[in-house]
């Protein structure tokens, strides 16, 4: 009796730790996974999603178009305070205007391309056939001097969270 109880509490160890869901770290923050998988499903493409995101999340809008032949998808995530949060998504590269642009590496297999600029905070990767764009808009220009909410550090953490 006591072997087979020990067995099935392995057995439950197991599942329990493979079942883990990750964490969310500190000074990131949840999202409406189950709303933007769903609104993903609908390409005919197959991209990434963050774990995380750098700001609280009170609504998330998608949309799906059609840039130079290619399908493509925005998702904007919005504050209390109305900052802004989008990604968007697409098959193939995407024409990205930078103004004073930085590479930089996401992780060992994938770089990026960084901006920052008085408005806002751009970063984009390509990673098995698909293009990322994220930038981050306050609902207020900064004064000079004062930074927006969210880094570049925190925007190159999102980008290494994303996953299938």
């Amino acid at each position: 009796m006591w072997k087979r109880f020990g067995i099935l509490f392995f057995f439950l160890l197991m599942i329990s730790a493979c079942s883990k869901t990750h964490a969310v770290p500190s000074g990131y923050h949840s999202y409406n996974m189950e709303k933007v998988s769903s609104a993903v499903e609908q390409l005919e493409f197959k991209p990434e999603l963050p774990e995380y995101i750098p700001i609280p999340m009170i609504s998330v809008v998608s949309d799906i178009y059609q840039d130079e032949g290619k399908e493509c998808m925005d998702l904007s995530f919005y504050t209390p305070d109305n900052d802004l949060l989008t990604i968007q998504f697409s098959q193939g590269e995407m024409d990205t205007p930078w103004i004073d642009p930085e590479e930089l590496s996401i992780s060992e297999e994938v770089e990026g391309v960084y901006e920052d600029n008085r408005f806002s905070k751009k970063l984009t990767w390509e990673k098995d056939g698909v293009t990322y764009l994220m930038t981050y808009r306050a609902s207020v220009a900064p004064e000079e001097g004062n930074e927006q909410s969210v880094t570049r550090q925190q925007l190159v953490e999102v980008a290494r969270s994303f996953h299938s």
